[in-house]
């Protein structure tokens, strides 16, 4: 498979089935696309011919801290490697950029060593700001980080 074979695209209800496929039992997939059903959320996947190969999604609601933040990406081990991380980031990007947005923020465990390379790679950047979060009922400390949209373009 590579990733030439992989579309990414805003999801749909019609693509429950596929995402639940991939993890059963989890509920990220119902949340996100219920969220976005309401607006300013955005639920973005990368999909391979027979399966989701990751996701990403962008919560533009005022209540979120953040906003715009990208939040949960993931690409499955299998298409690791392949370039999806970075196409996956930039079609959020673009849809906060078409929603008006100047910049992309996130959260992330300072402790994550595998995420904080990736996120540099992609041109965002410690800010020196932390969050406590509380994600099923754990608490976590999070440092954030920023993407500018305006420069460069």
């Amino acid at each position: 498979m590579t990733a030439s074979n992989v579309e990414v695209r805003l999801c749909t209800p019609a693509d429950l089935p596929l995402l639940s496929a991939r993890e059963p039992g989890a509920t990220r997939a119902p949340e996100y696309l219920e969220l976005a059903a309401r607006g300013n959320f955005f639920f973005v996947a990368a999909f391979a011919p027979d399966e989701v190969a990751g996701y990403v999604a962008l919560d533009c609601r005022p209540e979120t801290e953040l906003a715009p933040e990208m939040r949960t990406l993931w690409v499955y081990p299998e298409y690791r490697r392949r370039g999806l991380g970075v196409r996956l980031s930039k079609a959020i990007e673009e849809i906060a950029a078409a929603q008006g947005y100047t910049e992309v923020r996130l959260g992330v465990d300072p402790e994550n060593p595998a995420a904080i390379p990736m996120y540099i790679s992609l041109d965002y950047t410690p800010t020196g700001d932390h969050r406590t979060v509380v994600e099923d009922g754990v608490e976590q400390r999070e440092a954030i980080y920023r993407k500018s949209l305006t420069i460069g373009r």
